[in-house]
């Protein structure tokens, strides 16, 4: 039967910026062999497939696929298809309406936001808080990986990492902004660095946005070819998981913080992601993501 579907531009405010989104609405009839072949016919970043839930305390079940495979969680696809719902429902500009999305990982409560027939907003608390997982490999590893320097992954604010708050990121940290331009890939070093255990695990590459200033704005670069995604514009469940290492090493102390990473500035596809973490006694009790999304297209899948 046909399935329609609406593509977003999310962690943005701006059409063809951003992280762009399929959202196929009524997918119960979909098998994820049928989900699976669909993502890969967009072939963006994430498409998500809404269906009516299996347990009785979510609104909608949320299935997110890359090209290649099917994550449990992931940030740009819960907000994008908050806002889509949102924006199917309608309303008064400033209309909230509260969805919570079944998730793989688990129920995730999104808060959206209906600003226009185009656009929207939505956060949501993380289904679960980031963990970490274990240490990055070798210096010279990822030095191959990434093409940058060996000076360029020392005197860091933060130290690096793998971490995890669903998907499982290596979080690895550079000295400047400035030599984010400079990264080039190696896929076959890169597999060697991060396709290695049970599990690869993409690489989240962050630094302060301004070295010579206090500031709790971050850059950020996601790659994940084991993933189908060389770079990705705009990555939220990355966002998470760099959560808990700020919680652990950013000297924030007790009490509420706001965080804004920018990703997708050397794609051309600039992003904004919002966190605010809440920290009591020294640890990340609380985790919300959220951003805007622009719907630039809509059609039927036949």
């Amino acid at each position: 039967m046909p399935h329609p579907y609406l593509i977003l531009d999310v962690f943005t405010d701006q059409a063809y910026s951003g992280n762009p989104l399929a959202v196929v609405l009524e997918a119960d009839d979909l098998d994820e062999v049928a989900m699976q072949v669909i993502a890969a016919e967009f072939n963006l970043s994430e498409t998500v497939f809404i269906t009516e839930p299996k347990g009785q305390e979510a609104d909608y079940g949320l299935r997110i696929f890359t090209p290649k495979t099917e994550l449990p969680f992931a940030g740009h696809p819960t907000v994008g298809a908050a806002v889509a719902l949102a924006l199917q429902a309608g309303g008064e500009p400033g209309k909230r309406r509260r969805y919570v999305l079944e998730e793989t990982v688990g129920d995730v409560t999104t808060d959206a936001r209906y600003a226009s027939p185009v656009q929207g907003s939505a956060r949501f608390f993380a289904p679960k808080l980031p963990e970490y997982l274990g240490e990055l490999p070798e210096l010279e590893a990822i030095v191959e990986a990434l093409g940058l320097k060996a000076g360029d992954y020392l005197q860091t604010p933060v130290q690096g990492g793998i971490w995890s708050a669903g998907v499982p990121y290596a979080i690895v940290p550079v000295r400047f902004a400035e030599s984010m331009a400079d990264i080039r890939l190696n896929t076959v070093s890169f597999d060697e660095a991060f396709g290695g255990g049970a599990e690869p695990v993409a690489a989240f590459v962050v630094a302060k946005a301004s070295s010579t200033e206090h500031t709790t704005d971050w850059r950020a670069r996601m790659f994940a070819p084991n993933l189908g995604l060389m770079e990705d514009p705009a990555t939220g469940s990355a966002a998470a998981a760099f959560a808990g290492l700020i919680a652990e090493q950013g000297g924030l102390g007790d009490g509420d913080h706001s965080v804004s990473i920018y990703q997708g500035l050397e794609m051309g596809r600039p992003s904004h992601i919002r966190l605010l973490l809440r920290i009591e006694s020294g640890k990340l009790t609380e985790l919300m993501i959220g951003g805007e999304a622009v719907k630039v297209a809509e059609g039927t899948l036949l």
